[in-house]
């Protein structure tokens, strides 16, 4: 900042200078700014506010300087790879949420069951979660009606568990199986 008395140093350029600060035409009389590269107008304005401000608790107020295309090349990589890992971690939360959610309701539909049937149900989820983890338990439960083991039968790349006497439960069929986890609870005659 120049104080009353004092005079910037100005020079006249034979050819259209760059100002020193943000590479903009500099056009007519140029001031220097304390001995530096000559700066437009709009720079020495601002350089000289930035000098006039006062010290806050002993900490002067400078200038932040341009980022080197470097360090922007170097940001422009980690905001990339932030942006990478985000989208990583959104998809596995897409796709681990549905392994989140509460265990399937024991009834689809409008058939009533009783006490029994509802504990043979329970059995055949516990059966699922088995199969789906390729350990079925030997040797295998008994359904809580009957006491007889359930039904184990291996079809085509799939393994199917049924109850050992649906008719007990007044059902034609209640199973699951590794490619249907859901057990399936048929209602009516047998065909």
């Amino acid at each position: 900042m120049a104080h009353r008395g004092q005079k910037h140093e100005r020079i006249i350029y034979e050819e259209k200078p760059l100002c020193g600060r943000c590479g903009a035409d500099i056009v007519g009389v140029i001031p220097r700014w304390r001995n530096e590269k000559p700066l437009c107008r709009e720079c020495t304005f601002e350089l000289e506010q930035l000098a006039a401000k006062p010290r806050v608790r002993g900490i002067s107020v400078e200038e932040k300087e341009p980022l080197t295309p470097e360090e922007k090349q170097r940001r422009a990589v980690l905001f990339g790879v932030l942006a990478v890992a985000l989208l990583a971690l959104g998809l596995r939360t897409w796709y681990i949420a549905p392994l989140l959610k509460s265990p399937q309701p024991l009834r689809h539909g409008t058939f009533e069951t009783d006490a029994g049937t509802d504990r043979c149900i329970e059995e055949l989820w516990k059966i699922s979660r088995q199969l789906q983890d390729k350990k079925l338990s030997s040797p295998m439960p008994l359904c809580p009606l009957s006491g007889k083991p359930y039904e184990v039968i291996e079809v085509e790349n799939d393994t199917i568990v049924n109850c050992p006497n649906p008719g007990e439960h007044g059902l034609t069929r209640l199973g699951v199986s590794r490619k249907k986890p859901i057990p399936l609870a048929l209602a009516g005659s047998r065909p």
